[in-house]
């Protein structure tokens, strides 16, 4: 569930800069989404810390923390550092997910075996057209709340401050589980290439999906 939550969150930062029909709300809130995603997107990426909580649907919570970096097109990296080691990682190219407690690397080149409407976005065959504006409200803060549905895809809940700075984002899974991330300490600074390569470290057992279809059994390589 974690993976598909992450990848979906990570993949619209890299994809929505653009707004498609507002018929549910007054073209004037589109307008101002719009200007708001325009100044996440403009640099071509950005860093941050992370705090993410997921809010189980039977009751109770849990809470991680790291870092995310972002590189358009295509090229990301989500850390965790608790409550333990994980990473997902991009060059544009080969996603890497990586966790170390494990000693455990999976390779993929295609998306479509954990979100086909994520790979969608990667890649670039989302259209304005696909991205509807459902909801808006106020928020305490003094910022604002959009909610927004990508195709035929879930719901995403994005918040920004009144200077429209991303303050957050949710989804929710077909459970009723929902999946809040809260940014900080934003660097506007487009991350070099360097932070988006992986290279799996000695000993690691490198599970290779990247040329596998679903019904195939995956080559495991143990890097020596």
């Amino acid at each position: 569930m974690i993976r598909r939550l992450v990848l979906m969150l990570v993949l619209a930062l890299l994809a929505i800069p653009y707004m498609g029909s507002a018929s549910a709300v007054e073209t004037g809130a589109a307008g101002k989404l719009e200007q708001a995603l325009s100044k996440l997107t403009k640099s071509g990426g950005f860093s941050c810390q992370f705090r993410q909580v997921v809010y189980f649907a039977e009751g109770g919570e849990q809470h991680y923390t790291g870092k995310l970096a972002i590189k358009r097109p295509g090229r990301f990296l989500w850390q965790y550092s608790t409550p333990y080691e994980q990473l997902y990682i991009s060059s544009g190219d080969l996603i890497w997910h990586y966790e170390a407690d494990l000693m455990q690397a999976e390779r993929m080149r295609s998306l479509d075996m954990v979100d086909p409407v994520a790979m969608k976005l990667l890649d670039g065959r989302v259209g304005i057209k696909d991205i509807k504006l459902l909801a808006t409200e106020k928020l305490r803060f003094g910022g604002v709340s959009y909610r927004i549905q990508i195709g035929q895809g879930p719901e995403l809940l994005l918040a920004f401050s009144v200077a429209d700075d991303l303050r957050w984002l949710e989804s929710e899974d077909m459970l009723g589980n929902r999946n809040r991330m809260i940014l900080s300490s934003v660097n506007r600074e487009i991350p070099s290439e360097a932070s988006f390569q992986f290279v799996p470290p000695q000993g690691v057992e490198v599970i290779d999906v990247s040329g596998y279809e679903s019904n195939q059994q995956p080559e495991v390589i143990k890097v020596q």
